[in-house]
């Protein structure tokens, strides 16, 4: 049995063929790539290319968890200010159109000397108010919303593919 030591070779460096007509060394060809070899590259490019995906899948959840973060604060804000307008406009609204719901009907009630034409026209201008009201709150709380963080997300799970600019 021979030991570990005495069967390796000793490395060698390879030599070079002399070009007899010139006296110069010619350059080696390389030998061609195996197949081993070239199976070998090919999978450590998968490997990479996997690792980079990888990569830019961790970095978008990142993206998304950010925008779900900046769409929770702006939601915070909005709802805020959304309250704070509703009593505001409340408490403005309700001295400024008694006072013109009042002179209006005075007004009124001089011209018709009725009380159910004057009691209908101030009903009817109540509601259209109310109505006003009612579509400027739902505008204000329709900004409230996760529309790009839930657009994120469908995109990242469902498409596989990101747009940018959008």
């Amino acid at each position: 049995m021979q030991s570990r030591e005495s069967s390796d070779a000793p490395a060698q460096k390879p030599t070079q063929p002399v070009d007899t007509g010139t006296g110069q060394a010619a350059p080696m060809q390389s030998p061609p790539n195996s197949a081993v070899e070239q199976a070998i590259e090919q999978l450590s490019l998968i490997a990479a290319l996997g690792h980079s995906a990888k990569q830019n899948y961790i970095n978008q959840l990142m993206l998304v968890e950010k925008i779900a973060s900046a769409e929770w604060q702006l939601t915070g804000r909005s709802l805020i200010i959304a309250a704070a307008l509703v009593v505001c406009f409340g408490a403005g609204i309700i001295l400024f159109w008694g006072s013109i719901l009042l002179v209006l009907g005075y007004l009124l009630f001089q011209l018709s000397h009725s009380v159910l034409i004057t009691a209908s026209t101030l009903v009817i201008l109540q509601f259209i108010l109310l109505f006003w009201c009612w579509r400027s709150l739902s505008y204000v709380l329709s900004q409230a919303g996760f529309s790009n963080t839930w657009q994120q997300i469908r995109l990242l799970f469902f498409n596989g593919t990101t747009r940018t600019g959008n």
